[in-house]
């Protein structure tokens, strides 16, 4: 799994470096705050060629989560007091 969320850029993709870790709390630490995110298999990407043309509708009805603030974080997930968050 992988997560999109879209900014002022366009569509961004993470693709989560730990894998022992509930994916929801990596998103909620590395989505920005405010910004809604979904997750998607990576098999359901288009091609890496026409990456720079990907978009994805992620928006309150259709995704999985919103990006949280540092606060935020650290009071939802209090066992990872001290992890970078964006």
């Amino acid at each position: 799994m992988i997560i999109a969320y879209n900014n002022s850029e366009g569509l961004k993709i993470l693709i989560p470096a730990i894998q022992n870790i509930n994916i929801k709390i990596i998103a909620d630490k590395d989505v920005p705050s405010g910004l809604y995110y979904k997750f998607v298999k990576e098999s359901e990407l288009p091609p890496r060629e026409t990456r720079n043309f990907w978009t994805m509708e992620i928006n309150k009805d259709n995704a999985d989560g919103i990006g949280l603030t540092k606060e935020e974080f650290y009071k939802k997930y209090p066992e990872y007091q001290g992890w970078a968050v964006q």
